[in-house]
């Protein structure tokens, strides 16, 4: 054996395993770095020359120089080759071993929620708030007026009188709107899920904030392509970064939530929207706007979607009903460039041909009567007394060291928890005492730190609110002290 691969003999790569073989190989150099055993500015071997060793494609190996230098764990210089980087004392005191599942584990489903429990962790309407009356009139509605062409399936691309409500509610949000642009699709997942498909190939690099959707996180990943997070400041994504990254990677996507971001709740300034429209155009990268929850903005002066700022056709614009609206209907849609139409078309038709024709029939009512309008209407003043409760509860009951941004509206919080104490065990502790909370862990692409928590007030009562934030507080003060005790 050459003398120059006996740092990597215990690098075993399985060709059938759940993770793809460069993955695998990131996570091999990852640990012989982070464990010290490739130390700073040792010269990594040739792509040619470690593929042939390992017996791979020396794509492989070059996807893994990648992601590795994408992380900051090597550096390359141009004709010379690549290097370990010099790692950090923090990131050498938080190595563990790699797991592919739980370093990129996602927001375990819930099957059933328990009795009797005060509900943090669930993040829509409970059944008391939705919309039952109304959605029973407009269904009947349509039920007399097309008979059986209700349940007929419906055109691929939508209901167009569905598609030109939309257009219409689009442009009283100061969007530029056509209903031919418009795509009906099944949920804001299978928007994300449609959009990697029709703009991302393998190997291509995606941006994303930093914490964001885990849902956007696995679709990204399900297409092969290398994810580089852009951590969040309180008034949006961290501008400087994000210009320093996009020269280096040229990603073809931006996935942004610019309006009440998931988890954390913060929302873009104009001038970071101007400035990320503008580094788009530049570097010639699309952006998927994710309009997670904009119409529980409890501003004064809401603020308007990133694609209204679009002058290009930059933006894809992604906006799901059902959060607020009936979250088992799932209907959503996409506002997409020209270029596009017929490609998110063609994917949306293999995927699952068409959204349900009534659904859309129904909704199309809902908005053209203006029923949706009123429901905003309701729910903002209910989840702003939730939402002021919970702010003041925040205040009054967490240790003051708990960092809480106040979001501009919403359905959730999120809690900074003392360095020191595990988010992990505090939602573990919480769940004894019969408290369900999401620890911020789901969030991160990588690296994911315990020590955030998402706070959620969508299903419970001002009382249960203030009980439970109390509890919370009484759970973290109790951590705190036993830190300090040892």
């Amino acid at each position: 054996m050459s003398q120059e691969f006996l740092d990597f003999v215990s690098i075993q790569l399985t060709k059938n395993g759940k993770a793809a073989l460069y993955v695998q190989l990131y996570d091999a150099l990852r640990e012989l770095i982070l464990n010290g055993k490739l130390s700073n500015g040792y010269l990594l071997p040739p792509v040619r020359k470690l593929a042939a060793f390992l017996q791979v494609n020396p794509g492989t190996v070059v996807s893994a120089y990648k992601l590795l230098e994408q992380n900051g764990y090597i550096f390359s210089r141009s004709g010379s080759g690549s290097y370990v980087a010099e790692i950090t004392v923090a990131e050498e005191a938080s190595y563990q071993p790699p797991d592919i599942e739980s370093e990129f584990e996602a927001i375990p489903p819930r099957t059933s929620i328990p009795t009797n429990c005060l509900d943090f962790a669930t993040v829509m309407p409970p059944p008391d708030l939705l919309p039952i009356d109304d959605f029973k009139y407009v269904l009947m509605e349509v039920l007399d007026r097309d008979q059986g062409y209700a349940f007929t399936y419906q055109d691929s691309q939508g209901f167009k009188p569905l598609r030109q409500a939309i257009s219409a509610y689009l442009k009283e949000q100061g969007i530029k709107a056509q209903a031919d642009n418009v795509q009906i699709i099944s949920g804001a997942q299978q928007g994300i899920d449609i959009v990697a498909k029709a703009v991302l190939r393998y190997g291509d690099y995606v941006f994303t904030e930093n914490p964001t959707y885990p849902g956007a996180i696995a679709a990204f990943r399900s297409r092969g392509a290398k994810i580089v997070e852009i951590n969040m400041e309180d008034d949006g994504i961290n501008i400087q970064e994000l210009e320093a990254k996009i020269r280096s990677f040229r990603p073809k996507l931006i996935y942004a939530m610019a309006n009440i971001q998931n988890p954390t709740g913060y929302s873009y300034s104009l001038t970071k929207r101007n400035r990320l429209i503008g580094l788009a155009r530049r570097y010639n990268a699309m952006i998927l706007e994710d309009d997670y929850i904009s119409e529980l903005d409890v501003a004064d002066a809401p603020l308007a979607p990133l694609k209204a700022l679009d002058r290009d056709q930059r933006v894809i614009y992604l906006k799901s009903f059902s959060k607020i609206f009936m979250p088992g209907l799932r209907l959503a849609f996409l506002l997409m460039p020209p270029s596009l139409v017929a490609k998110v078309l063609a994917i949306k038709h293999t995927s699952d041909i068409s959204t349900s024709g009534l659904t859309q029939r129904a909704f199309d009512l809902y908005l053209r009567k203006g029923i949706w309008q009123k429901h905003i209407a309701a729910i903002r003043r209910i989840y702003l007394e939730r939402y002021q409760t919970t702010m003041a509860a925040v205040e009054q009951f967490l240790p003051p060291a708990v960092t809480c941004h106040r979001p501009r509206g919403g359905l959730t919080c999120w809690l900074a928890l003392p360095e020191g104490v595990s988010a992990r065990q505090v939602v573990q502790q919480a769940e004894e005492r019969g408290m369900l909370l999401t620890p911020g862990t789901a969030f991160f692409p990588r690296h994911a730190p315990d020590r955030f928590i998402r706070l959620s007030f969508a299903v419970v009562s001002s009382e249960e609110i203030l009980h439970g934030v109390k509890m919370l507080g009484e759970i973290i003060t109790q951590d705190c002290l036993q830190k300090s005790a040892k």
